[in-house]
């Protein structure tokens, strides 16, 4: 396997430009891309400031967004299919008191999923997104390669029917 560390501010649309430059220039093309950065603020909601609030926002839905447009455009513009995955939560599904903001950006990142699946199916584009619920610091919690085999299996040619769903992998919580 190749890699290459990119240093990546995802609040930051310079940052997500040079980032995509830096992988690009490395390996030529880029055919799945895994949104993992996120923002979990836990408070009440009554006690969030606007800049407390704004931070999840931009980190957890408008980086997101930005980061998967970037792929958009390098896929469409290369005339190449590929997919696309955000790590969501089980708090975009079900709700839970202090998680407020958090829960409603990875509702929003699922919602981001179906519609750009639709306007990207077109051009052989998978948009998926991954919901894991407790990973290991619960007494009924998945293990972090519970939630990477999802992103594996929507990343290979085995999935290569499937677009715009939302993955719970969450041990039933969400049920």
């Amino acid at each position: 396997a190749r890699a290459l560390a990119v240093p990546l501010e995802i609040r930051e649309q310079e940052s997500i430009e040079s980032a995509m430059a830096a992988v690009l220039a490395k390996f030529g093309e880029l055919d799945v891309l895994v949104n993992n950065a996120a923002l979990a603020l836990r408070k009440p909601a009554l006690e969030f400031t606007r800049e407390e609030w704004n931070a999840v926002i931009d980190t957890n839905l408008t980086g997101t967004f930005f980061m998967t447009q970037a792929m958009g455009r390098h896929l469409i513009s290369g005339k190449r299919q590929g997919t696309i995955i955000s790590i969501t939560s089980t708090h975009g599904i079900v709700g839970m008191a202090n998680r407020s903001a958090y829960g409603i950006t990875k509702a929003a990142v699922m919602h981001m999923t179906r519609m750009l699946a639709i306007e990207w199916a077109e051009h052989g584009i998978r948009v998926n997104s991954v919901a894991p619920g407790a990973v290991i610091t619960q007494s009924r919690a998945g293990l972090p390669e519970d939630i990477a085999q999802a992103a594996v299996f929507l990343a290979s040619d085995e999935s290569r029917f499937v677009t715009g769903n939302a993955y719970s992998i969450d041990g039933g919580m969400t049920i």
